[in-house]
């Protein structure tokens, strides 16, 4: 039996066993049940930093880290889409310089170096990022309209 370790992979997965049904479907729903139990669920390395997304809140369980690859396990606990970016910076995660529209930070800016981003997490999503991130300032934040304004930040710095 195979257990899907999220919501709407299990909800899914319910769905299609029952379109499967008839001659020849338990082989396409074994399929297809593999292929999306775990549809927005993805698993917790060991030694990853924990981030967890909320609407407007974005909190580090740990704020530094070792130099070289670094995984985050991000989780978006809240009711909305998030996006996750890491930028190296000088600035202070309140500081980004901002668009015009003042809405959203200007990630054009010379000031930010993009190291890597997500750019949807759904509500329930769990996923990994991987980066080689050389010592430096790190300011991680939700660029959606509002997000960032909203103090959807943190800071990571890497030694």
């Amino acid at each position: 039996m195979v257990r899907a370790g999220c919501k709407s992979g299990r909800a899914n997965a319910r769905n299609l066993l029952r379109m499967a049904r008839g001659p020849g479907g338990s082989c396409l729903a074994i399929v297809a049940l593999l292929l999306t139990a775990c549809g927005g669920g993805t698993s917790n390395p060991a030694g990853a930093l924990q981030v967890r997304l909320e609407d407007f809140k974005l909190h580090l369980a740990v704020a530094t880290a070792q130099s070289g690859e670094v995984t985050l396990h991000l989780e978006n606990d809240g009711p909305s889409t998030h996006e996750f970016n890491v930028d190296r910076t000088d600035l202070a995660p309140d500081q980004l310089p901002l668009r015009a529209d003042g809405l959203s930070v200007d990630e054009a800016s010379p000031l930010l170096k993009r190291m890597g981003s997500v750019e949807i997490l759904e509500a329930g999503d769990k996923k990994n990022i991987t980066l080689n991130l050389p010592p430096g300032h790190y300011v991680l934040y939700c660029n959606l309209e509002g997000h960032y304004l909203g103090s959807m930040h943190a800071t990571l710095d890497v030694h």
